[in-house]
């Protein structure tokens, strides 16, 4: 690969190497602060896919008749 013109001496090439990575860092960053910056106030912390707590106590008590155990693995008997 041919030399890149402006990183032809050792002083260019180990300042590229040491500012390229560190630029991405604080773009990224940059990055996660405007993100989190632009979430809701009012965001719920719980899962959406679980009902909320009015929802389960709305249910009442699960209408199961019996609970019986299961049967004990067949290497075991």
């Amino acid at each position: 690969m041919p030399p890149l013109p402006f990183a032809d001496s050792f002083l260019a090439g180990s300042l590229l190497t040491i500012l390229l990575p560190l630029g991405l860092l604080i773009a990224v960053a940059i990055w996660y602060v405007i993100a989190v910056k632009r979430v809701p106030e009012d965001t719920p912390e719980s899962s959406p896919s679980l009902p909320g707590p009015e929802v389960v106590e709305a249910a009442g008590p699960a209408a199961v008749a019996e609970v019986t155990p299961a049967d004990p693995p067949a290497d075991e008997s």
